[in-house]
């Protein structure tokens, strides 16, 4: 049996960057195993989509490789997921029949890609779009002139067709909403996006509902059914799912510990179990669960203070502004656009430019900000929502950014 003070389940991005803080308060990587269920090192999963579209190489995506979890002595088990968890005994059991010992646990085992269960949505040539090695296949299978659909018009989604796009093939977005990106954007912002997928050769079908993909096995033969108020069929040799995300937390679950949405845990990332700790994705404070790295780093930090032993305040919602990587579309949201009915908003157009902004106020106090085109006053906007500043004149506020 191999024995270290931390394990930390899971390789990805909460737990690369929980390794940075504690390093970089002293803790020895000798005192830390890693068990990563992929076969791969630390990598930026955010730039996945730029990868896809040959924006970027692999060695830009690679965060910590194999000479730095080396270089501090920290112990690295890849493509050996853990598979069971016993709590009263500190021990974990690998898919190789490894046993790893612990005195502290972690859980950073991240989330998998949500999945539509339709007929056909095992058939070859149906991916989702999560991880590096889900990269890697859809990159491997894609050929300049083959026909793809990607279902799901969110942020994600878009990222992912317009990555197939620039390896020339003709990309397909089906949403079942009536604009795209509709928890982000407002109807006509989602419009002025629209234009712009169009006029870069993505088409685009809205209200549409993905009901079986049909096929004889082969990548030539696959077609996706839709129903959008009659029948459709979308031929396509590679489909993309682009749903969202769903918590990984099986294994805790397993273990006994309380879940609910993800693993429940306070607000110093201290799950029911002593000495048992979970951040990232896969975890929830409060109701809130998590998706955005700027609220997932916060949590390393807090979670490298509690782990070895520094009191601090915990956990405390940030919130994040939403940006698209398409490259050549300059899009910025932020604030919550899901209950604005007692609202009121401006709005600012240069239609021959194709810029637009909207500003939503709730009793003189900014509640969120679309900005599509010139986007250069969305850190500002963003500010103001998030410091719960006045706002005594929004038009002003509107043209120069500034609340005062």
């Amino acid at each position: 049996m191999t024995a270290r003070r931390l394990l930390i389940i899971g390789n990805g991005m909460a737990a690369t960057r929980l390794l940075d803080e504690l390093l970089a308060r002293g803790m020895s990587g000798s005192d830390i195993a890693v068990v990563g269920e992929e076969d791969a090192h630390g990598y930026n999963r955010i730039a996945l989509s730029p990868w896809l579209a040959g924006e970027k190489s692999l060695e830009q995506l690679i965060t910590h490789d194999a000479e730095w979890y080396a270089a501090h002595d920290i112990a690295l088990y890849l493509a050996d997921p853990v598979v069971s968890v016993a709590i009263a005994k500190r021990e974990v059991c690998l898919a190789s029949g490894r046993v790893l010992a612990w005195q502290q646990l972690v859980f950073a085992t991240g989330s998998r890609a949500t999945r539509l269960s339709i007929p056909g949505h095992d058939l070859a040539g149906v991916n989702v779009f999560r991880s590096l090695a889900d990269a890697e296949a859809i990159a491997a299978t894609a050929v300049a002139g083959q026909r793809a659909v990607v279902i799901g018009g969110g942020l994600l989604g878009l990222e992912a067709a317009w990555g197939l796009r620039q390896r020339g093939l003709e990309v397909s977005v089906v949403h079942n909403g009536e604009w795209l990106m509709n928890r982000q954007l407002d109807a006509e912002a989602g419009a002025l996006l629209a234009q712009a997928l169009n006029a870069r050769g993505i088409a685009l079908h809205f209200g549409a509902r993905s009901e079986a993909f049909v096929g004889d096995g082969e990548l030539a033969g696959l077609r996706l059914r839709l129903s959008a108020g009659q029948e459709q069929i979308l031929p396509c040799e590679l489909a993309i799912m682009s749903l969202g995300i769903t918590p990984e937390m099986s294994l805790a679950i397993s273990a006994g510990l309380r879940c609910a949405r993800a693993i429940c845990v306070d607000a110093w990332l201290r799950s029911s179990a002593e000495n048992v700790f979970a951040l990232g994705e896969c975890c929830e404070i409060d109701g809130e669960s998590f998706g955005l790295v700027a609220p997932i780093y916060q949590q390393a930090k807090i979670l490298a203070d509690t782990l070895i032993g520094v009191c601090n305040l915990g956990y405390r919602r940030i919130a994040s502004p939403t940006r698209l990587k398409v490259t050549g579309i300059d899009l910025f949201s932020a604030g919550e656009l899901h209950d604005l009915a007692d609202c009121k908003s401006i709005a600012w157009r240069d239609t021959q430019r194709g810029h637009y902004r909207r500003l939503w106020f709730r009793h003189h106090q900014l509640i969120a900000a679309v900005l599509f085109g010139d986007v250069d006053d969305g850190g500002a906007f963003f500010d103001v929502i998030e410091q719960g500043l006045p706002v005594a004149d929004p038009v002003a506020l509107m043209l120069t950014g500034s609340a005062a």
